[in-house]
Order: C-alpha cells, then structure tokens, then sequence
C-alpha cells in the first residue's frame, strides 16, 4: 500500500577510478532551459554517459564518464557543436555519480515515468488523465561500489484543470470561448488563485488565463511549446485543437515580477492526492522493469539490478545490544560490520 515500507534494490558500480568528470559550461541567455535542455539531450544520446544539471550553477553541467569514452573525444566534439567550454577532466566523487545516476535514470524513465512533485507518475499521457495513477517515489544512494535505489509505491489522482474549477461566471466562460483574444482574470470572483505547476509542483500565483501565447514570449505556436516542454522533460503536451488550447500566466513571488507560461495541461490547482487503493505490486514490477530495461550498464560497465527487494526489519532489542547502539548508530544502507550480528535492525540483503 501507499506509505508501506520501501523496497531496496541494489546495482553494482564500476571502480571509480576507471571514470572521470568533465564539467561543461554553456553560454546563453536563458541559461536554465538551455542548461536542462543540453544535459538531457547529452544523456539521450550517449548511453555510455551519465550527466546532470549542476546544483550550485545554471550554467554548468557535470558529465561522468568512462576514462576510455572521454579519450575517444565523443564528449568533446558534443561541445564544439553546441559552443560548449570543457573543463579540465578530473576524479569522479561519489557525490558526482549520485547526482549525475539520479538525473541520468529519470530522464530515460520519461515518457514511461515522468516526474510531478516527488513523485514519478506512470505513462505518456498522464497529463489529461482524469482518474488515479501509478507513481512511485524514488530515493538513490550510493555506497560501497553500490547504488542503492528506495522505491515506495503510490497510486495518485492528478486530475488535470479545466477552466469550470475556477468558478467564473457561465456568460464569462462563453465569452472566454468564443472570443480567441479574450483574457480572464481569475482573482475577480475573490481572493488570490494559487496553483502548482508541473513538474516540480512549485507553488504560484495565477495572473491571467487566455487563449494566445505572449507575443513578446519565446514561443510562437502550440507546437513550439510542445517541443519545448518534451526536450526539457519529456512531458507529451495533449494534441488540442486550437479552440480548446489555455494558457495560464503564473507569478512565483521568489523569482520576481517575471510572469511564466504554461499550458493548462501543466496547472494544477491542488497538490497530488494519495489514494488508499491500486495494484501496487503491478506498479512495482511495471517500474523495475522499465528501470532494468534502462539501467543494463553504468558508464559502459555491465550492470544488474537485484531481483528480489529487500527491507529493513526491526526485532526486540536486548539490553545489551541497545548499550551498543547507543554509542554507536547502525546506518541500515551500509552492511553490516563483520562478525557476529547483534538483534539490532539489519538489512537483508537476498541473492540477485
């Protein structure tokens, strides 16, 4: 059920020694959607490569790789093309690989999997889907030479916005309809309207609600916004007819007086809700499948993810063995230390 104990699967890593970490630099004036933009076509493309928006910079990416793919100089002919600066080629931390294995993972899930808050919702079309879903919310860390990847199962309802949840007035919607230059403001039946918007479920603030993109804004047609919206996510915007496409205008109050755009497909005027039924073990399996049929190798290194779950499982402590714990805390994703095992929480780890 949604909210049970996780599933721990585990995948071997390659040596980090074998690998190295080129930073590439980009120069652009929307350097955040070109960022996002580059990194996924970069992951796309090259199986071989694991890659990720850099944290602290909207301007850098972070590229692990093996040492032989770096010296062949497929890397580096990727950033002539795209006018790209290379940084020097340095050791790979495990916080590198992390990062770049988690955005790497995700962005090949898509469209299968596609990211809406915390959680990762099942199929291509889940934008106009107005019933539950399977989701799954993922969390990976790695250790020892080992990823190991928390998988909890969901069934959620994202039900997608439709002009009648902003109760206005019946003759004011007709008018919105009929008139393709029509703007609402949603705010004048009272009180501020606030949504989230996909992917990240930020919260914001919506302006206006029309049926034209901004002229003065970087897209043209419905279309251009669709491409936009699949290279930068991989979200599959619904086929509309033009009649039936709305625009919202949204406001966040942390990124100043700049008004974004979005489809309506991409609002959502509550946040994901969890519901208590669903074939979660279907979801589970439907997910690991996508995940192996994805993940067979790590920078070119054969990989294999285990096959059966593992679990943390709690028993009675003795006193004695709460003594020991209590100087010194078991990290349950590391194995245990050699020896003989305390009744302490363990991680069982079956055969793959």
């Amino acid at each position: 059920m949604s909210g049970a104990q996780r599933s721990l699967f585990f995948l071997g890593l390659p040596d980090l020694k074998n690998l190295v970490c080129v930073t590439l630099t980009l120069f652009d004036e929307e350097p955040r959607s070109k960022q996002i933009k580059t990194c996924r076509e970069l992951v796309l493309l090259y199986s071989d490569i694991l890659a990720s928006p850099a944290l602290e910079s909207f301007t850098d990416i972070t590229v692990v790789m093996a040492i032989p793919f770096f010296q062949k100089g497929v890397l580096q002919a990727f950033g002539q093309r795209r006018g790209l600066q290379l940084g020097s080629p340095r050791g790979v931390f495990p916080g590198d690989l992390q990062c770049c294995l988690s955005y790497s993972l995700i962005s090949r899930l898509s469209p299968s999997w596609n990211k809406a808050g915390l959680y990762l919702v099942s199929g291509k079309d889940f934008l106009s889907e107005r019933g539950t879903q399977s989701a799954v919310s993922m969390e990976l860390s790695t250790t020892e030479g080992q990823l190991c990847i928390s998988i909890n199962t969901h069934t959620v309802r994202l039900s997608p916005t439709t002009l009648e949840d902003f109760n206005l007035p019946p003759l004011v919607l007709r008018r919105f309809c009929s008139d393709p230059d029509s703007v609402l403001d949603p705010s004048s039946t009272g009180g501020t309207v606030w949504c989230h918007v996909l992917p990240s479920m930020k919260k914001g603030q919506i302006i206006t609600i029309s049926r034209q993109l901004p002229r003065d804004g970087p897209f043209r047609t419905y279309t251009d916004l669709q491409n936009h919206w699949n290279s930068l996510y991989g979200y599959r915007l619904p086929e509309l007819p033009e009649a039936e496409l709305v625009y919202c205008s949204v406001y966040f109050r942390l990124l100043g007086e700049t008004l974004f755009t979005y489809p309506l497909s991409c609002i959502r005027l509550q946040p994901a809700q969890c519901c208590p039924r669903g074939d979660l073990q279907g979801a589970l399996d439907s997910f690991l499948s996508d995940v192996r049929d994805r993940v067979q190798s790590v920078c070119g290194f054969p990989a294999r993810l285990t096959r059966k779950p593992c679990y943390h499982t709690t028993s009675l402590n003795s006193a004695a063995s709460a003594q020991v714990q209590s100087r010194e805390q078991v990290n349950l994703t590391l194995p245990p230390p050699s020896g003989p095992s305390s009744p302490s929480s363990l991680l069982h780890l079956p055969d793959q």
